[in-house]
C-alpha cells in the first residue's frame, strides 16, 4: 500500500514541478495570446470600416472575418510554441493531417465557396437588394456571406445558395437596370379587325398606372394559332418584381374591359399566356 502511495505522490510531485517549470511559459503565452486577440480585433474593425466606407459591406465582412481568424490561427501556433517549445508548427500540421489528401478534399468545398464569394463581391454582378434568378430560385439578395448567398424568395422563404454554384451558373439579375419589359399573348378571332384591336389594346395598356410611357408599349400581331391570331402585348415598367405583378394584373383587366366596350370578342377558350422573348 505504501509503495502505491509513494508512486502516486511521485507522479503528483512531477506534475507540480512540471507546472511550475512551465508557469513562465504559460504567463508569456497568455500575454502573447492577449496581444494576438487585440491585433485580430483591431484588424477586423479597421478592415471592415475601410471597405464598408467604400460601400462594400458584404466584402468588408468577408475580408474582416478572414483577417480575424487568420491572425487568431497564427497566434494559436505562436502560443503553442511558447508554452511547449519542443513542439514545432510543422509537427502540429503533420499530426493534424493537413497535408493529407482526405483533409484536402474536406476543405475543397469550403475554400471553393469562399473564393467564389470573394470574386462575387469584388466583381459585384449584383448587390444587396437586387432581385436575381438562379435556376429555379428567384428572389431578393439579403447578403453575400463567406460560404453562401442568402436569397429571400417572393413567397417569404430564405434560400441559402452556395457561392460556387452562383459563380459557375447563369444568374439573371432582374434589377440590373431601372426598367425591364413584360409581355402577354392575347388571341383574337380571325374575324377581328386587327387595326382596331391594336388600337384598343394599346389604349388599355397605356391606361395602366405603372406602365412606362417611354419606351411606349408594343402591340404586335404575331402568329396564327388554330382559328385565332396571337397578339403580343409588350410594355416596360420598373424592374422590381412588385411592378411586374401589379402591371400584369392591371393590363389583363384593362384589355378585357376595353375589348368588351369596343365590341372585340375574345375567343371563349382564350388563354392569355405570359412570356418574355429577346425580340
Amino acid at each position: 500500500m505504501s509503495a502505491a502511495l509513494e508512486t502516486v505522490w511521485q507522479k503528483l510531485d512531477g506534475w507540480i514541478h512540471g507546472f511550475f517549470f512551465l508557469l513562465p511559459n504559460l504567463v508569456a503565452g497568455l500575454i502573447v495570446a492577449a496581444m494576438f486577440v487585440l491585433v485580430a480585433y483591431v484588424a477586423d474593425r479597421l478592415l471592415r470600416r475601410a471597405v464598408q466606407r467604400a460601400g462594400r459591406r458584404d466584402l468588408g465582412h468577408v475580408l474582416a472575418s478572414f483577417a480575424f481568424w487568420g491572425v487568431m490561427l497564427l497566434g494559436a501556433l505562436v502560443v503553442m510554441t511558447i508554452v511547449l517549445p519542443s513542439m514545432q508548427p510543422v509537427d502540429i500540421f503533420t499530426s493534424l493531417g493537413v497535408g493529407s489528401v482526405a483533409l484536402g478534399f474536406a476543405f475543397k468545398d469550403i475554400l471553393q465557396n469562399w473564393l467564389a464569394g470573394v470574386f462575387i463581391l469584388i466583381r459585384r454582378p449584383f448587390r444587396r437588394g437586387d432581385q436575381i434568378k438562379v435556376g429555379d430560385i428567384e428572389g431578393t439578395v439579403q447578403a453575400v456571406e463567406t460560404r453562401a448567398t442568402l436569397v429571400k424568395t417572393y413567397s417569404g422563404r430564405l434560400v441559402i445558395i452556395p457561392n460556387a454554384e452562383i459563380y459557375t451558373k447563369t444568374v439573371t439579375v432582374n434589377t440590373a437596370y431601372d426598367m425591364r419589359r413584360a409581355e402577354i399573348v392575347v388571341p383574337v378571332g380571325l374575324e377581328v379587325d386587327l387595326d382596331r384591336a391594336i388600337e384598343v389594346f394599346g389604349k388599355a395598356v397605356k391606361s395602366v398606372k405603372d406602365v412606362e410611357a417611354d419606351p411606349s408599349p408594343d402591340i404586335l400581331p404575331w402568329e396564327f394559332n388554330n382559328n385565332n391570331v396571337n397578339i403580343r402585348v409588350r410594355w416596360w415598367m420598373k424592374a422590381q418584381r412588385t411592378y411586374e405583378v401589379r402591371t400584369r394584373a392591371a393590363v389583363v383587366r384593362a384589355i378585357k374591359q376595353m375589348s368588351e366596350e369596343a365590341g372585340i370578342a375574345l375567343p371563349a377558350d382564350t388563354k392569355i399566356s405570359f412570356a418574355e422573348t429577346p425580340l
